[in-house]
């Protein structure tokens, strides 16, 4: 297994002036360099066999001032958006509307005469797999580019065609974004966290405080079903004492909440009256996010599902029909479905407040791939969210977007 992190720049001086920027060289800003310290600090204790980094100076300097000797490849560049480059987005919308109308709608348009997203995707699959095929086994890279890049990698692991724009939300300034290759294809481990720089990164707040529902989803503490590699369904269980352990380090490191939500089994409702006396709140409980039904395969490793449901395993893992599982539980369409309607009800009940939700790993992931339209056939694509991490979700009136997916930084 490859793990490669992919880490956008500090600020740039026109990221902090507005001005949309592609190749051209923008520095960072002073802002840019006292988040590439955070950076710095976030990742002290982490080695990797190989450091990788644009061309551009923002992504290089973002790299250095993090303590690291990058190897520099201009593969890695941002989107050439030519004529658009240094100018304001009223600007461009309004000399070149066409043109800025038809990249919204996906259509393969180059960029103020640069590149298209259609050629803009292929040049950074490209050079992943490049990168990918000269690792060895087990290898940790590091790699710090661009807002663009990491976006467009998100799209290809997620199996989205080129210039599709999931609902994903921009990438924060030296975010991390986590990406494991296995034998069969990359996944997404998490996206977007930029947590050494606070716990909700600066677009998601804006959003929020400009009105939106700032959802943020947690799955609950470690169980015993847990440790065993058990699926476990809506099978009762209770906390290990490390899943104690991490529901307290959560809280000590969490901002706080409006109001607080959880499931109706026990771990979950453990796990919120942990978070509720430390955040001054009470806990409300709704059967909408309750976990994936999984029927007979309740409490059952995955070697005894394979053995004794063989044939229902292959259709639904190897053939890819998303059927219910156990034969008497839920499909993951059927349990993103009623999540989403569950989440939907919180949000507009809580509207422009800050809503948690302890959750389950099943449930949850359910969720984001339906939202993501990646669904079933994705679910390899897209890792479980860990005991205890984060997943931030903006509702508007009319959109889902997901923040940033899968933080446990008091995990680390």
């Amino acid at each position: 297994m490859v793990e490669i992190t992919v880490v956008r720049h500090g600020q740039s001086e026109s990221n902090r002036t507005g001005l949309w920027q592609g190749q051209g060289d923008s520095p960072l800003s002073a802002e840019g360099r006292i988040q590439a310290e955070a950076l710095a600090y976030r990742l002290e204790n982490r080695r990797y066999d190989l450091v990788v980094a644009s061309d551009l100076q923002r992504a290089a300097d973002t790299a250095r001032i993090a303590g690291f000797d990058p190897e520099i490849d201009p593969a890695w560049r941002e989107l050439n958006i030519g004529t658009w480059e240094g100018r304001s987005r009223e600007d461009v919308a309004a000399e070149d509307p066409d043109a800025l109308a038809a990249v919204r709608k996906g259509l393969d348009v180059k960029l103020g005469g640069g590149e298209s997203l259609f050629e803009f995707d292929q040049r950074v699959i490209e050079a992943f797999d490049k990168l990918a095929a000269r690792l060895d086994a087990e290898s940790r890279v590091l790699v710090v580019a661009h807002g663009g890049v990491i976006a467009s990698l998100a799209r290809h692991v997620l199996g989205r065609p080129p210039g599709f724009r999931p609902g994903l939300g921009p990438l924060e300034n030296t975010s991390l974004t986590h990406i494991r290759i296995y034998d069969a294809g990359p996944m997404l481990i998490s996206y977007n966290d930029a947590t050494h720089l606070g716990p909700v990164n600066r677009w998601t707040q804006e959003r929020h405080d400009e009105g939106d529902t700032l959802l943020t989803l947690i799955r609950h503490g470690q169980t015993d079903a847990n440790v065993a590699d058990l699926w476990q369904g809506i099978s009762e269980g209770d906390l290990t004492v490390d899943g104690r352990a991490q529901v307290e380090a959560l809280a000590g490191w969490y901002p706080g909440l409006d109001s607080l939500y959880a499931s109706p089994l026990r771990r979950a409702q453990d796990t919120a009256a942990a978070l509720a006396a430390a955040f001054g709140v009470d806990v409300g409980r709704h059967d909408g996010v309750i976990e994936m039904n999984l029927g007979e395969w309740e409490n059952r490793t995955t070697a005894e599902i394979q053995a004794d449901w063989s044939q229902l395993w292959d259709e639904i893992f190897e053939r890819g029909e998303d059927l219910p599982r156990g034969t008497s539980g839920e499909s993951l369409a059927s349990a993103a479905t009623r999540m989403e309607a569950a989440l939907q009800e919180l949000a507009h009940r809580h509207a422009g407040a800050r809503v948690g939700v302890v959750s389950h790993g099943g449930a949850i992931r359910s969720y984001v791939l339906n939202l993501l339209d990646v669904g079933h056939a994705g679910r390899d694509r897209l890792a479980f969210v860990d005991n205890t991490a984060v997943t931030h979700v903006l509702i508007g009136e009319d959109s889902a977007t997901i923040a940033d997916y899968n933080v446990a930084p008091h995990l680390e």
